[in-house]
């Protein structure tokens, strides 16, 4: 941490770019806006058996007819014991097919179990994981954090993040981010803070654009949810951010601040949601950011740097109380850049 209360540019791990909040307080139903600016509020898965068929020889066509007739019959005979042993099989197999193979005799072999796992993948298509080309937030859909799309971000130190052959990163990154339900999931639990500590997940944005997303929210406990636009990969740049407060995840207020400055340029109404699920985003202008909560656009802030990185993450520790315990439970969905 800086001098001015804003993390250092400490550790950036990153194979190519990405972007965060600040909050404190108490909510009692109201905002209350703390020394340093910070918001925060109280609570927050038989055949049939063969029929023996009989020739009755004609005497009076002599025997040659006969012998004839003899062999007719025994085709006919060997036709039917086929057919009888094999109709109610074939109508079976007819009237009940699957697109799962389904065995009709003693020797066919089950369709393998992973043919089902496979299509379940091919929906979510893991053919961009292979080929190190998904989109970003569509990594996360095939259990995927793409070092091709995040930058991870620490204000304190960490090694060498593991990847696999497919650049995924090895999880959970930081022993705090996963993926989950076809998002990032924030599972975080501090013990014996001494400061504020920052962590994150950046990805580069577009000059001009629209970013939205869900975040879902289960706890949040002497810290902060940070969501917003920077200059770099780094919270301590310029940038607009949006606070989700500590308490009660049912009835938030989201701080919109100017970064990195922290000041408060505005706090939303509350907003009260039995899941503590809020859609949110930003619209990105040329020489502007305005950040929205629940469809209701927040003030436009001046922004004219051409560079832009989304931030998703969260600040462990508030000034105030002086417990050094802090747990962030957080899931992120339905990311769209456009």
């Amino acid at each position: 941490m800086g001098a001015s209360g804003q993390p250092d540019s400490k550790d950036v791990k990153k194979n190519q770019p990405q972007s965060i909040l600040n909050i404190g307080g108490d909510f009692k139903g109201n905002i209350v806006v703390g020394n340093d600016n910070e918001i925060s509020k109280i609570q927050k898965t038989e055949g049939a058996v063969p029929v023996n068929r009989q020739a009755k020889p004609k005497k009076k066509y002599g025997c040659q007819i006969s012998a004839v007739v003899a062999i007719v019959v025994a085709v006919i005979g060997c036709i039917g014991t086929v057919t009888a042993a094999g109709v109610e099989p074939f109508t079976n197999w007819l009237l009940n097919r699957t697109p799962v193979a389904t065995s009709t005799d003693a020797v066919s072999t089950p369709a393998p179990i992973v043919e089902a796992t496979d299509t379940a993948v091919d929906t979510q298509n893991p053919s961009c994981v292979y080929n190190h080309n998904c989109s970003v937030g569509a990594d996360w859909a095939n259990t995927c954090i793409a070092d091709y799309n995040w930058t991870v971000y620490s204000s304190s130190d960490f090694p060498e993040l593991p990847k696999d052959e497919s650049d995924c990163y090895a999880q959970p990154i930081l022993k705090v981010f996963y993926t989950r339900d076809n998002g990032l999931y924030i599972l975080a639990h501090h013990q014996a803070l001494t400061s504020s500590q920052y962590y994150g997940l950046f990805t580069p944005l577009p000059q001009s654009g629209d970013v939205s997303f869900t975040l879902d929210l289960d706890m949040i406990d002497n810290g902060q949810v940070w969501v917003g636009i920077f200059e770099s990969p780094n919270p301590s740049s310029s940038g607009v951010m949006l606070a989700a407060p500590a308490g009660n995840v049912r009835e938030q207020a989201f701080a919109l601040k100017d970064m990195p400055r922290g000041n408060n340029v505005e706090v939303s109404r509350i907003f009260q949601n039995s899941e503590g699920k809020y859609t949110m985003g930003f619209k990105l202008e040329l020489g502007a950011i305005i950040a929205n909560v629940e469809g209701i656009d927040m003030t436009r802030i001046p922004f004219t740097p051409r560079t832009r990185w989304l931030f998703l993450g969260y600040r462990a520790k508030l000034d105030n109380p002086v417990d050094g315990t802090a747990d962030i439970q957080a899931l992120f969905t339905d990311l769209t850049i456009k």
